[in-house]
């Protein structure tokens, strides 16, 4: 029988599990504060601010057009057609990244738009949207600053 070798427990596994603590210890059901912070855990302090601010900016495009649209699809009574005017608030949300030069936040702007059209649970879509906003920011902010003062990782050259 082979002998099993396990890699070690990398101080970046051990810091994302830190991230996550602390972010549930200040809001215990939230969900998108541990989510920003292991995303934001990289391998580098400068790749975790990137990640950080692409997260921040598609969390706020997203919820900014999310509350647009779910504002007008309740004026104009477009509920019928909510996965078509769904559609297209997806193909919106990319041109604007892509207009603004983040192409990087497309994918999370999408999410928080799409989780603001069709989720049914949240009675004030605007409060969702600023505890979303402020939830990741949180937790991106909780996973750079545990990234640059808790054995800090060797910036690559």
């Amino acid at each position: 029988m082979k002998n099993i070798e396990f890699p070690s427990m990398g101080s970046r596994n051990i810091k994302t599990g830190l991230a996550v603590l602390i972010c549930l210890l200040f809001w215990q059901n939230s969900l998108f504060a541990p989510i920003a912070a292991v995303i934001c855990m990289q391998d580098t302090v400068e790749n975790s601010l990137k990640i950080g601010r692409n997260r921040l900016i598609g969390t706020l495009l997203g919820g900014i057009l999310g509350l647009i649209f779910l504002t007008t699809i309740d004026f104009f009574s477009l509920k019928p057609i909510l996965p078509l005017v769904t559609a297209i608030g997806v193909i919106l949300i990319i041109y604007s990244c892509n207009v603004i030069k983040k192409p990087a936040a497309c994918s999370i702007a999408s999410i928080v738009l799409i989780g603001i059209l069709i989720s049914n649970g949240y009675d004030d879509p605007l409060m969702y949207s600023i505890r979303r906003t402020i939830e990741t920011a949180f937790g991106v902010v909780v996973a750079i600053l545990i990234n640059m003062y808790i054995h800090p990782p060797k910036e690559k050259n």
